[in-house]
């Protein structure tokens, strides 16, 4: 007994000063400090094979950048993030596959990406009963209303709205609707008819094609007999190419009008897109001091020739806008995290961007028409507009 005692009277003794009370400070609060270094873990996934392989590879690759630029700077609140990169492989069941991996095997601190509608919905029956935070890098239909699910893309009010009024005034009052047959399309085809309707206008026509459609044929005979003023494209990821090969091919005079068309089907498609106009929150052309920075850096990483697209620039926000929570938040908790998202802002390569309350990005909206080059030359820049989603009151 006194042997413990004399022991435990000289280690106290000892801890008052040297080395041994700073190895036994260590010793004492392990958990504290492990807290303060362990690494950030966020998750990507995305459609790295399958329909959107061609948009999945550049989101993948501003995520990259976002995260070597935070960790460059010191991490976040001092500490590295780390990722784990997962491929949906634009389907359903992959989306709830590595959603369920990220979050229970992974353990990540937060998941960023997604792109086709059907995979976002798909990852949500996840992740929001898991109270996980997914942060969506893809423009889409809008009218979701969930605390675990924000988005850095635009919603309806911000992309075809500002669009409907502009082509019903400089094109025409009628258009004909050209869509891959899911969510995206069809939702955007009721917010299409409803800013139409409200400029005095019409949709006299809509087809909704299967992914992998090879003949636009009869549609095009459809569309050619409805001689509507201008023709809107949504059709997905490669299809789209095949599209508007035929749409060439047909020699339609009508103006064509796509909300998804970007960088990286003009960069390798100029003869597809010169003269097509298209509205994204972000295009390479935007002239500010960040964008001219972003595409440098873009470009010493992965390539001075490669593209990037307002999906990949919305997935670079969405990294830093997460960090910027944390550090409001002082914690990666998910509920505090969430509670801050609204409350920072970043100065991204479109403009200034923030979370309104609804979990929806006040999105810049650029009007844009494709050149000869590749490039696309703005036509109108709404600037930052306020997300609108119906009945959410988050």
């Amino acid at each position: 007994m006194t042997s413990k005692l004399i022991s435990r009277r000289t280690t106290l003794k000892a801890l008052g000063t040297g080395t041994l009370a700073a190895s036994a400070f260590s010793l004492g609060m392990p958990a504290i400090l492990r807290a303060e270094t362990t690494p950030i873990k966020l998750g990507f996934l995305s459609g790295l094979t399958g329909l959107e392989t061609i948009l999945g590879e550049t989101q993948l690759n501003c995520f990259k950048l976002a995260v070597s630029e935070i960790n460059k700077g010191g991490g976040i609140a001092g500490r590295k993030v780390d990722f784990v990169v997962e491929d949906d492989q634009t389907t359903t069941r992959g989306a709830i596959d590595k959603a369920r991996k990220l979050v229970s095997g992974d353990k990540v601190d937060a998941i960023i990406g997604l792109i086709a509608s059907l995979t976002h919905v798909a990852a949500r029956s996840v992740t929001t009963p898991a109270k996980k935070l997914v942060i969506y890098t893809t423009y889409y239909e809008g009218n979701v209303c969930d605390r675990y699910f924000f988005s850095t893309g635009q919603i309806p009010n911000q992309q075809i709205v500002p669009s409907v009024d502009w082509l019903t005034a400089n094109e025409g009052k009628s258009t004909y609707i050209i869509g891959s047959d899911y969510v995206w399309p069809r939702e955007s085809a009721t917010a299409i008819r409803a800013a139409m309707e409200a400029k005095g206008g019409k949709v006299v026509g809509e087809d909704f094609l299967p992914f992998g459609t090879q003949d636009f044929g009869p549609v095009f005979d459809r569309v050619r007999a409805a001689k509507p003023d201008f023709v809107w494209v949504m059709v997905a990821g490669n299809d789209l190419i095949t599209c508007l090969k035929q749409y060439q091919s047909f020699g339609f005079k009508q103006q064509l009008f796509s909300n998804g068309l970007d960088e990286l089907f003009s960069f390798f498609h100029p003869e597809l897109t010169a003269g097509t106009i298209s509205n994204q929150a972000y295009f390479m052309s935007v002239e500010n001091e960040k964008n001219v920075a972003f595409k440098k850096a873009y470009g010493e990483m992965f390539g001075a020739d490669k593209p990037i697209n307002a999906i990949g620039e919305a997935a670079y926000n969405a990294v830093h806008l997460y960090k910027l929570a944390v550090e409001k938040a002082g914690s990666t908790q998910t509920e505090a995290v969430i509670d801050a998202l609204d409350q920072v802002e970043f100065d991204a390569p479109q403009g200034k961007v923030n979370f309104a309350a609804n979990n929806v990005m006040r999105s810049n909206s650029i009007l844009a028409r494709g050149n000869a080059k590749g490039h696309w030359e703005p036509i109108k820049n709404f600037g930052q507009i306020d997300p609108v989603v119906a009945g959410c009151t988050l």
